[in-house]
Order: structure tokens, then sequence, then C-alpha cells
């Protein structure tokens, strides 16, 4: 079994800096948060990005949304302890990542 996104962040964090009771409360909301994130985003991949509303159309599945402020939750959290940098990239995440800025850099070159 592997450690969840929230976990190895507090152990990371706790190796790194010496944090008092109220930081340590906003580490482990961090944590919580990106476990959160890691579900959903792992609900998303199964789920994908449209979902079939109350009356047959298709809409944006909620999960994106949910996703988004979820992610600004996580930096507001970051932002607080001033360690914006230091929260974790999944596999998943840098591999979306990579895909994106491919693209970007793809669709320029043809632009120009």
């Amino acid at each position: 079994m592997t450690d969840s996104a929230g976990s190895l962040f507090v152990t990371a964090m706790m190796r790194a800096y010496d944090f008092d009771a109220h930081e340590h409360a906003l580490i482990v909301s961090a944590a919580s948060t990106l476990d959160e994130i890691e579900q959903m985003e792992s609900a998303l991949a199964i789920s994908g990005p449209v979902s079939t509303g109350s009356t047959g159309q298709q809409r944006v599945n909620p999960l994106i949304p949910a996703l988004a402020n979820h992610r600004l939750t996580l930096l507001r959290i970051l932002r607080q302890l001033n360690i914006e940098s230091e929260a974790p990239v999944s596999a998943d995440q840098k591999r979306r990542s990579d895909k994106a800025r491919n693209a970007a850099q793809a669709r320029w070159s043809r632009g120009a």
C-alpha cells in the first residue's frame, strides 16, 4: 500500500520544519486537502470530464470545479505557512502538466 499525498506531505514537513501548534493544525488541514484532491483526481480519471445531467444533457463533471476549489484551498493554507512550493506533485499531475506544456508548445510553433 502506498502512502497518501497527505501523509507524505506531513512527514516531509515535520522533517524539514519546526512548527508551532497553530501551524501544525494548518499542516494537518493541508494534508487532508491533498488527500481529498488525490481521491477526486482518481474519481475524475474514471468518470471523465463530462457527465450526464438530470435531464440527459452533457455537462462538466462536478469534480472539476470541486478540484479547482480544493487546489485554491491548498494554496491558501500553504501561503499561511509560507511554503507554497513544498506541495508534492503526483506522477499523474506531472504527466498531465508535461502533456499540457508540450501541447501548448506545439500550438505556438504551428502558429509561428
